[in-house]
């Protein structure tokens, strides 16, 4: 069965397309964490827990309803968000992780 060109176009526009978001969700992931950062370097300043779990769990329902509002299901951004969130919990049980860290604020 022959590809017609434009669909073979179609196709290479859609996958371009969705390349560029995958680079954009690292961007966001990229500023995302370097905020953690910040806000870890703060807590230690002022002797305050690195992790909130009250806080997380917030989050994980705020951000399932605004998901939800968009057609995002709620198992993929609950996935997605405990990912991040264990992320940070790698990097705030890591020292060496915090201490190359500085507080702009």
């Amino acid at each position: 069965m022959a590809h017609e060109p434009e669909s073979t176009d179609n196709l290479t526009a859609m996958r371009a397309a969705i390349d560029a978001l995958d680079h954009a969700l690292v961007d966001l992931l990229a500023e995302r964490r370097a905020l953690v950062f910040k806000l870890f370097a703060y807590k230690l300043r002022r002797g305050l827990p690195l992790i909130d779990r009250e806080r997380e769990e917030a989050l994980l329902a705020e951000r399932a309803v605004f998901a939800q509002a968009r057609g995002v299901p709620h198992g993929l951004t609950e996935r997605v968000f405990r990912a991040v969130l264990d992320a940070s919990h790698d990097d705030a049980s890591t020292p060496q992780n915090l201490a190359h860290r500085d507080d702009a604020g």
